[in-house]
């Protein structure tokens, strides 16, 4: 049934997009086409098979030509989805593969709609996706179209199709052994570098305009090349295209001879990668892969000699930008192929990682950084240095080190030349390509980076250059954005990779030097002070000093003892970023003196912190920062000593939460103020008056947040009630035990079958006066939010399956007073716009403004400011500790009867719910989106979102 209507949307889909004129929704047609593409549904794998799909369009094609663009292009893009189907094209290539022709044969032409050719491209890719198809593509010789665009006159998107494609059409005649098409593919893909004659040029001696004509032409060869050798899985195993590159077309030879002709860096860096991968891939063409290989060093001697050579290289013509370009190339290739094989190769005793070679060369600047004085051109004499050197020094071939000292030189005469490219400029450029290297390092390499980040930064915390020096405005934000990239960069470290002291004795240090330069530097850029509280947290979180962990207290003057007062500073900064990242390290601190670790409780309690973090939280206008200092709050409130400091100086804090809770307008803040009335009433002993407030709002949120996780956090809480009155009641482990102390005898009572379900009955009876099982039944019943649907299905399932054990539901029964149905109780449940005594309320304050606009007529010009300001402040304190009533008032709330009966008979809610989810965006769904039946639909409201 469902089915056949698909169908009948699919006609009625074709018959409205051929009508003259019919511009389609391109939002709504992408959806279609996704769906239709990436899908695996039922529905749509026997939609794609119909003859019905193919006929259709074949039919729609048969007057393209008065179409428009948007059709055009959707019918084009539909065909791509029908052709990856080899049965539909041996179809469709029968009845109009003249048509299919006519596209191909126009997909160059220079007046071509860009998102056609796109759609054009598409089609190419399904062709190649089978036998069939990549047989047609090559007989009619499209492919030579295809390939040969020229970059600069198309989209960016062609040319991404244009490098995919001829990946996937090479390795498809791969896969079916074509030898002389492989042959005749490379051939044409090369013959453009072949026309140039540049291999046989003895002296290159072109003109600027001339070098960018051929660069233009190289760059997209290489390209392509690059993106079919790019699949690390298809080398497990000789395949016949790295056969052809390597001997027929003798490739990596002529590459080596561009790379001497060329003189762009770009072009020349992207020769440089081309041969680093035929050459890795070379050595699993010549020794495959597989379960009792074992690969050594000597297998790729030739690699390591290439990366030396094209570093020198690069160093001759004194362009260190490149080397390093270079070396961080050469070690993402590496990883990227041999990262699994771990290759050790001995050499003069010592064991030489070929990976540390490339790792190491790339940070030869910051070891010039913090060993040498380039200005007066000396060794820095530092012990802790020259130990890292030694060590470093011991992992290098004799090869990398003098590449190492080649760079250094560079650098030198760069910096002394008065060369764009100076010392700090190289640092900057080594640290952010740094950032590349994430998911490709190991744990020790990691380390090793580590500490040399850490010396630049020791360095720079205890330079005196800024005043001594003179240096200019220029250099010294040069400097400071130096530091906020390898701050970043050591804060991705220490979050990502097993950093510790065994290896990097100077993570324990990190605190310190970071702490010294927030309270010693000055003119910080915010980027600057955010990265470096980022690292004080984690540092904090993972590396506390050893005094610390001991549980003593820091020492006076060090980094740990001051650094409650370096949280105080920056939780005023004017900067909300700042400020959010101060709460979140006080955050962290805060978790830890609950823990353990009195010494940061201390600190903590002697600046007030927790107190500042409340002021904050009430009256920040940023709502990220709200939310980092709520969070604080929740965290303090589980530190009796700290909910003390609180309620002394926040005597309304209850009244002020419940009110941010009702009225605030963010949901993210509310959220968090949520959480932190589930810590209140975990933690601390409350009123039965405030309780009930408490239940009232926390029942009001539930129901009618706008913000699904607001409502996410208040069932949190109602699922803390359920356990805390089964525990108050005696359960454990979400068992009763044979006996317990009665509060009502106040005897111990033996718990038997009987008693138990007394107690159960007895809880259901609090949770419904509480409103939580009204709640409840209400969220399962009719929330839009599956999530919260769910979660509250899931609350009220575990409470159901306590009742079940001890068979309560046998006993229950729906009283006459009891609503009969959910759907009566959701009409019982009321927005409250206005408080109950609202109108009273209102003539109150209009009284009092009355006797405010009296007093100024009758008042002295001298006191009128002090009484107006005196009579304000007095409306606005009693107005903030009042708390409002809820927003919506329960006129009845659900009994346990209805409870446990709706839970034994609406098992299946949940699936029809999230079946309804999923069927908004099925395919016919989709396929009433495109026709815009909503649009011409009266009974449906035009607001309405599904």
């Amino acid at each position: 049934m469902e089915m056949s209507r698909i169908q009948n949307k699919l006609k009625l889909l074709f018959e409205k997009i051929t009508q003259p004129d019919y511009v389609m929704n391109n939002y709504y047609a992408d959806g279609l086409i996704n769906k239709l593409t990436h899908d695996c549904d039922t529905d749509i794998l026997s939609l794609k098979t119909m003859p019905l799909f193919t006929d259709l369009i074949v039919q729609a094609f048969t007057n393209i030509e008065n179409y428009h663009i948007s059709v055009k292009v959707f019918l084009a893009r539909m065909l791509a989805v029908a052709l990856q189907s080899e049965i539909n094209f041996a179809k469709i290539i029968c009845k109009r593969g003249d048509k299919l022709a006519e596209f191909f044969s126009a997909i160059d032409s220079p007046v071509m709609n860009p998102s056609l050719r796109v759609a054009y491209m598409e089609i190419a890719m399904a062709l190649v996706s089978h036998v069939s198809g990549t047989n047609w593509i090559l007989e009619t010789g499209f492919w030579k179209k295809i390939l040969g665009f020229k970059t600069n006159s198309v989209t960016i998107f062609v040319v991404r199709f244009m490098y995919k494609f001829a990946s996937d059409f090479l390795w498809k005649l791969n896969d079916l052994g074509d030898e002389f098409h492989i042959s005749m593919v490379l051939e044409f893909i090369w013959k453009p570098i072949e026309d140039f004659d540049l291999l046989n040029m003895v002296c290159c001696t072109m003109d600027e305009s001339r070098e960018n004509e051929i660069c233009n032409t190289v760059e997209p060869i290489l390209q392509i090349l690059l993106s079919m050798l790019n699949r690390k899985e298809r080398f497990n195993k000789p395949n016949l295209i790295m056969s052809m590159l390597l001997r027929e077309h003798g490739v990596l030879n002529k590459l080596y001879i561009l790379f001497e002709k060329m003189r762009g860096d770009h072009i020349l860096l992207t020769i440089s990668k081309l041969i680093m991968y035929l050459s890795i891939l070379r050595v699993f063409q010549t020794k495959p892969s597989g379960p009792d290989v074992v690969y050594t060093g000597e297998d790729f001697i030739e690699v390591k000699v290439l990366f030396f050579n094209m570093t020198q290289a690069f160093l001759q013509r004194h362009n260190v930008i490149a080397a390093l370009d270079n070396s961080y190339m050469s070690y993402l290739a590496w990883s990227t192929f041999c990262r699994d094989l771990r290759l050790e190769g001995q050499h003069n005793g010592r064991i030489i990682d070929p990976d540390y070679q490339m790792l190491l060369i790339c940070l030869v600047p910051l070891y010039v950084y913090i060993s040498y004085d380039t200005r007066e051109r000396k060794v820095l004499e530092d012990e802790r240095i020259e130990e890292y050197i030694s060590l470093l020094l011991n992992k290098t071939c004799e090869h990398t080190a003098r590449l190492g000292y080649a760079m250094r030189g560079c650098m030198i005469e760069l910096n002394q030349s008065g060369s764009e490219t100076n010392i700090l400029s190289l640092i900057t450029h080594t640290v952010k390509k740094l950032t590349c290297l994430h998911g490709h390092m190991y744990d020790d390499q990691a380390n090793f980076i580590f500490q040399v980040l850490f010396f630049v930064l020791r360095d720079y915390a205890q330079e005196n250059r800024d005043s001594q020096s003179m240096e200019n405005l220029e250099t010294t934000e040069q400097r400071v954005v130096i530091m906020t990239y390898v701050m970043d960069t050591i804060l991705c470290l220490i979050k990502n990779h097993n950093i510790n002291w065994h290896e990097t004795l100077e993570v324990i240090c990190l605190n310190t030097v970071v702490h010294d330069m927030l309270t010693k530097k000055k003119n910080l850029s915010c980027k600057f002070v955010v990265a470096a509280l980022n690292v004080m947290t984690e540092t904090v979180r993972k590396f506390l000093p050893p005094n610390l962990s001991l549980l003593m207290e820091a020492k006076p003057g060090s980094a740990m003892h001051e650094i409650g007062m370096l949280m105080y500073m920056k939780m005023h900064d004017m900067h909300w970023e700042v400020r959010d990242s101060a709460l979140e390290l006080l955050l962290v601190c805060t978790e830890i003196a609950y823990i353990k670790f009195p010494p940061i409780k201390k600190q903590i309690m002697e600046n007030n912190l927790i107190n500042l973090a409340v002021t904050v939280a009430f009256n920040d206008y940023e709502p990220y920062v709200q939310v980092s200092a709520f969070r604080c709050v929740a965290a303090a409130i589980r530190v009796c000593s700290m909910w003390d400091l609180m309620k002394a100086e926040h005597p309304n804090l209850l009244e002020d939460l419940v009110t941010v809770l009702r009225n605030n307008e963010e949901g993210i803040v509310r959220r968090e103020v949520c959480n932190v009335l589930c810590e209140i009433y975990q933690n601390v002993k409350l009123s039965p008056s405030f309780k009930q407030t408490l239940y009232d709002h926390m029942a009001s949120t539930a129901m009618c947040d706008f913000h699904w996780e607001v409502q996410m956090s208040a069932l949190k809480f109602w699922k803390m009630v359920i356990q805390s009155l089964l525990t108050d009641y005696g359960m454990l482990d979400g068992t009763f035990p044979q006996m317990t102390f009665s509060r009502e005898s106040r005897k111990i009572v033996t718990l038997n079958n009987v008693e138990i379900q007394k107690i159960l009955r007895k809880v259901l009876d609090e949770l419904a006066a509480m409103g939580c099982l009204t709640v409840l039944l209400k969220l399962i019943h009719d929330d839009h939010e599956l999530e919260v649907m769910e979660t509250a299905l899931t609350v009220a399932q575990e409470l159901f399956v306590v009742l079940q054990k001890y068979k309560v539901p046998e006993t229950m029964q729906l009283s006459e007073d009891d609503p009969k149905s959910v759907a009566d109780l959701v009409c019982d449940i009321k927005d409250e716009q206005f408080m109950e005594n609202g109108e009273e309320m209102e003539a109150e304050a209009s009284t009092k403004a009355e006797n405010v606009i009296e007093g100024i007529l009758n008042a002295d010009d001298m006191n009128l400011l002090a009484d107006m300001y005196q009579t304000q402040m007095n409306l606005q304190n009693e107005k903030n500790h009042m708390v409002a009533s809820p927003k919506i008032k329960l006129l009845r709330s659900a009994s346990p009867s209805l409870f446990v009966n709706f839970m034994v008979s609406n098992k299946n809610i949940v699936q029809q719910k999230r079946e309804w989810n999923d069927g908004i965006r099925n395919i016919s769904s989709l396929l009433d989106d495109v026709l815009g039946i909503y649009e011409v639909n009266g009974d449906v409201n035009s607001l309405d979102c599904y």
